[in-house]
């Protein structure tokens, strides 16, 4: 144990001495943080509206209103040609564009179901969606209110319904609280993975594991002794984050706290032991980036973080079982905005733990030791 220790004192010593390397663990993360949780914005606001104006009346009018006034959308462009305003979206100045016929007050009035066109901009298919669904939304509630304006004075049937809606976990639906846990996850992730795989394989260029290799350390004390500073660092960045998401985001934290960092400890394991696992097969630090980046990157783009797991083809599902970062996100979204309890994320867990294993008898296969 003493072995082990003064081994861990060593691996202290070497990160803190390294500028560079404080950098990495510390500030890069929170700053990180805090800028993807704020650009990463699934809400489109200020989004460019043209309007084809063919009825100037004052219903047409209010429909421009109501669009403004949503919040979601900017007028850019108030035309009546509709040359002009496909012109404008066609060099990309508008996002969107709402054709309001001739003679639409004198339709709706008479109850003859006139028709609205929105034209949207679909390079960008998920803005394009986005727009289309807050134009279709705001324009529905248009029809609605001018229909109960009109029927107000009239005695409502026995069979209408009343729909309410109620948004659970997270009732503002506010997007921040989506992406906070799971810009967690990733980054616990990143730094894990990135700096046990170029720790070792800095050792190599320095020649320094030579040395190690032939000391009386055995083969799990020298793995233990690397890579448990790193699971510290990686404990010591959640609960950083955790810091930044409470105070600066005001995000509540529903569940278990105690739980939420035993399971993130069971996952550096697994984590840190890919990285030196990946070190193992690298010569160079330029080696083990690489391969660090294209198993973060495939990790990242299928942890349903940006894109939900469902939505996915079939094989990219099925490839997502061997990704632990898809069940970290799940864990730390379920833990921190449901409050589940280990009964309802067991799975992800035992996957996790499965991972661990698995990963981690390779690494104690693949690295060679002198003595």
């Amino acid at each position: 144990m003493r072995v082990i220790i003064a081994l861990i004192k060593k691996e202290f010593l070497q990160i803190f001495r390294n500028k560079i390397m404080f950098e990495i663990i510390f500030a890069i993360p929170v700053v990180e943080l805090i800028i993807m949780v704020y650009a990463a914005n699934f809400e489109m606001k200020n989004l460019s509206l043209g309007i084809i104006d063919g009825d100037q009346s004052t219903t047409s009018q209010k429909i421009v209103n109501k669009m403004q006034a949503s919040g979601y959308f900017k007028l850019n462009e108030y035309t009546t040609s509709s040359k002009k305003a496909i012109r404008t979206l066609e060099q990309g100045k508008t996002d969107i564009v709402i054709e309001i016929p001739a003679d639409f007050e004198k339709d709706i009035y008479n109850g003859n179901h006139p028709r609205l066109a929105i034209t949207v901009n679909a390079i960008n298919s998920m803005k394009a969606g986005l727009a289309a669904s807050y134009a279709g939304s705001i324009l529905e509630n248009f029809g609605k209110e001018f229909t109960n304006s009109r029927s107000q004075n009239s005695i409502p049937s026995s069979n209408e319904l009343e729909i309410t809606t109620s948004n659970w976990f997270n009732p503002r639906m506010d997007y921040k609280s989506l992406m906070l846990p799971g810009m967690l996850a990733i980054l616990i992730t990143l730094v894990g993975v990135l700096l046990s795989a170029l720790n070792i394989v800095r050792e190599k260029e320095a020649g320094t594991i030579e040395q190690l290799n032939v000391t009386p350390l055995k083969k799990i004390q020298f793995i233990i002794g690397k890579l448990f500073p790193f699971g510290v660092i990686g404990l010591v960045q959640l609960t950083i984050g955790l810091l930044i998401s409470v105070f600066l985001f005001h995000l509540k934290i529903q569940g278990s706290i105690i739980l939420l960092y035993s399971i993130v400890a069971i996952y550096l394991v697994a984590v840190l032991g890919l990285g030196f696992l990946i070190s193992t097969i690298s010569e160079t630090q330029t080696q083990a980036m690489f391969v660090t980046l294209f198993f973060m990157f495939t990790f990242i783009l299928l942890s349903g973080l940006f894109t939900p797991v469902d939505s996915m083809p079939y094989w990219a599902q099925k490839v997502n079982l061997i990704n632990p970062t898809a069940y970290l996100v799940d864990i730390i979204r379920l833990l921190v905005l449901k409050g589940s309890t280990i009964i309802d994320i067991k799975k992800q867990v035992t996957a996790i733990v499965i991972f661990g294993i698995c990963v981690n008898f390779m690494v104690f296969w693949r690295y060679k030791k002198v003595i």
